[in-house]
């Protein structure tokens, strides 16, 4: 039977309580009455002697407790609850590695692509996972990124697309003394960023992006949904032939026209060659960017066979290099007078790009792609099917056109928050004699802006751009451009000064 203490003290106290007023009648009161008490009493007191001894046992046991076992017991990171989710702060340190440099860690850019970009053994970009939280009852971590932006764009002549500057989308003939004002929040993305530890294969990373460039100015598209588990990556990213490091930092959502641009499903698999130099071989889905007609061809586009990249990349402190090679079949159903036969050709490519810091916070980049059949991964010239064109010979046939982009840009810091980039990019493309006269065929695209950072994670900034295209007849067409932009990216890492 378990007393507690408070209560015993009651029970005494009622008892000595009752004993003085029994006690009062005493010459009416029997001897046996008296010893019935006296007996009640010590029962009692005896009851509060075992009792106090066994508390006194408990807490003897509690005082003995060896500090090995206090000294040895698991420590975890101070929690807080905020609602229904709780963090952890931090969630954990993450690993640092020289596959991935200080300069790659550090660049900045507007559009945040190198947060999305996969990495080896998905070291983070930030070591301390600013930003993520664990989620309840899990050993998951996950942060919720992406920013909201909003563009303010006008154009003193017209320029084709509204939301991006796509030389290759200027009209030609091009009407004059015709203004254009835009405002779009279409470039707004949102992120997910799951990571999972796995005592077998690392950190597994879960990544997912969308942005607003859908059908229409309302629609919600799919940039990034990918798994890594160590260096096998499943899913949609970018190509393996791109360099993420290598998008300049400005204002324009599309970015220059002479880019390895392009978010592919594939397979990838990557491997070390040294402390700081990574192999990465992929298989990615396959689309031949065909589409032409004339009086004796009529495509229609096939893909024989999944596209293939290997890429090389070298990182060292103050930036990085790398070189990409593109493998990949082009093909097309084509009708001839007065047969039809498909036809397919060998597509390659090379893709060359560093990035670098030159003086305290600068930096350069610079990428050379060329090659025959690639013009669906540049910037500027994908989509337009010109990946093979017709030429003629001894049988009418297909020909993996050949194609050529550049871009070169520099940024530059004038204070610790603000900054200026100058970019330059070109596109270009060698058609065929069967190809149609108004086809693309060569664009350049320049800029030029001033990005302030006021405070925590508000970005403002003012860019000029202009571009100039031509096509295979000769017609040209340019437009200068003019864009305010405000972005607030979702995590802000730094407090308000006090």
């Amino acid at each position: 039977m378990k007393i507690r203490l408070p209560y015993l003290f009651a029970i005494m106290f009622l008892a000595v309580a009752m004993l003085p007023a029994r006690a009062l009648p005493q010459s009416q009161t029997s001897s046996s009455e008296a010893q019935e008490l006296r007996k009640l009493l010590e029962s009692m007191s005896a009851q509060m002697s075992k009792m106090q001894a066994e508390i006194d046992e408990l807490k003897g046991t509690k005082a003995a407790a060896p500090p090995s076992q206090a000294a040895t017991a698991p420590t975890t990171p101070p929690t807080r609850q905020n609602g229904t989710i709780q963090t952890a702060e931090p969630p954990r340190v993450g690993p640092t590695s020289r596959h991935v440099g200080e300069a790659t860690a550090d660049y900045r850019e507007f559009s945040e692509d190198t947060v999305a970009a996969a990495r080896f053994n998905n070291v983070p970009l930030d070591p301390k996972y600013h930003g993520f939280f664990q989620l309840p009852g899990t050993q998951t971590i996950l942060k919720i990124g992406g920013y909201f932006k909003t563009d303010f764009i006008y154009d003193l002549k017209p320029a084709g697309n509204p939301d991006s500057f796509i030389p290759s989308s200027f009209p030609i003939p091009q009407p004059m003394s015709i203004n254009n004002t835009t405002i779009s929040i279409r470039p707004t993305r949102l992120s997910l960023d799951f990571r999972i530890p796995y005592s077998q294969v690392g950190e597994v990373r879960f990544y997912v992006e969308g942005d607003f460039f859908g059908t229409n100015s309302t629609t919600p598209r799919l940039r990034h949904a990918y798994a890594q588990a160590r260096n096998l990556l499943i899913g949609q990213t970018f190509t393996n032939f791109m360099d993420p490091d290598a998008f300049p930092d400005g204002l324009d959502f599309q970015g220059p026209n002479g880019m390895v641009s392009l978010r592919n499903p594939q397979f990838r698999y990557g491997f070390a060659l040294t402390p700081s130099t990574t192999l990465y071989f992929s298989v990615e889905k396959p689309s031949s960017d065909v589409i032409f007609k004339t009086a004796q061809f009529t495509s229609q586009p096939e893909a024989p066979a999944p596209d293939g990249a290997i890429r090389l990349r070298q990182e060292f402190e103050r930036g990085h290099f790398q070189i990409a090679a593109l493998f990949r079949s082009i093909g097309a159903f084509v009708t001839t007078t007065p047969t039809q036969k498909t036809d397919s050709v060998f597509g390659w490519g090379i893709n060359a790009s560093l990035g670098f810091k030159t003086f305290d916070r600068d930096n350069l980049i610079f990428a050379v792609a060329a090659g025959h059949g690639i013009s669906r991964y540049i910037q500027d010239t994908s989509g337009l099917g010109i990946d093979a064109e017709p030429a003629t010979g001894v049988n009418t046939h297909l020909v993996a056109t050949p194609a050529v982009g550049i871009e070169a840009a520099y940024q530059h810091y004038w204070m610790k928050r603000l900054r200026s980039s100058a970019i330059y990019s070109y596109a270009a493309v060698n058609n065929t004699d069967l190809a149609a006269p108004t086809t693309y065929n060569h664009a350049t695209y320049t800029g030029a802006n001033l990005i302030w950072n006021p405070a925590g994670s508000l970005n403002l900034g003012a860019e000029f751009l202009y571009g100039w295209t031509m096509e295979q007849n000769g017609q040209k067409a340019n437009a200068p451009r003019i864009q305010f932009s405000a972005k607030y990216s979702f995590v802000k890492v730094d407090p308000d000064p006090k």
